[in-house]
């Protein structure tokens, strides 16, 4: 009896963990694509690990954060090419100097205006593409994983919002409902929800109405692009 059950609890650790990389397969397929006809990237807020650490081996990647602890731990790791400490709000980069500027959990941490102008930054920063991923809707955040005030969530985003700005929304994470804070599981036992939030992620992925986050990307227009 023991050893049934000890299979039935391996057999179902091996599912969540399968379900697990799901998301992240499903999110680095996206990227690839996405990514396939650019030389150089720019991810601002790159945080300790990065969507695109796998993707971005075949270009010329720089990761820029605010915060040292982060970026230092980034680092190590040598997921990209270049580091650079900085102030979102006040990025050193030059206008149509990345083929692509990506922001993953980042325009979430802004105030709204801040944000707002982040994104307006960003797109004169692309030469031809803006990845973006946050939220669906505002999200509070009141466990930190550090002392940082970076962590907190200043404001949220709607389907509609990014939409009128011209990006193109997928769906991760898996419905929004299954859900909560940090996308924690809204049903117990833990372990339940969370399967039951990555069986969903290929359905919200073409409906990013109901996903708890938005992949948003936006193809900027040649014709923009100033020499």
């Amino acid at each position: 009896m023991n050893s049934i059950s000890k299979r039935s609890n391996r057999s179902l650790s091996e599912r969540t963990i399968r379900l697990y990389r799901q998301r992240f397969d499903l999110l680095q397929s996206k990227l690839k694509r996405e990514l396939k006809n650019c030389q150089t990237l720019v991810e601002l807020g790159c945080g300790v690990k990065s969507p695109v650490s796998e993707c971005a081996k075949n270009v010329f990647a720089v990761g820029i954060d605010g915060h040292l602890h982060s970026l230092l731990a980034n680092k190590r790791s040598g997921y990209f090419k270049d580091y650079v400490l900085a102030d979102l709000n006040h990025l050193p980069l030059k206008n149509n100097s990345f083929d692509c500027v990506a922001a993953f959990d980042v325009i979430e941490h802004l105030t709204k205006h801040q944000a707002k102008m982040l994104i307006e930054n960003i797109e004169e920063i692309s030469k031809k593409k803006i990845i973006l991923l946050t939220p669906n809707g505002f999200n509070p955040k009141c466990h930190l994983e550090d002392d940082s005030s970076l962590q907190i969530h200043r404001c949220g985003w709607t389907l509609d919002e990014i939409s009128k700005r011209g990006y193109v929304v997928f769906g991760i994470d898996g419905a929004r409902r299954l859900r909560g804070e940090q996308a924690s599981a809204t049903i117990k036992p833990q372990i339940v929800g969370s399967l039951l939030a990555r069986l969903s992620d290929p359905f919200v992925f073409r409906c990013p109405s109901t996903a708890f986050a938005l992949l948003c990307v936006k193809n900027k227009p040649q014709t923009q692009i100033q020499t």
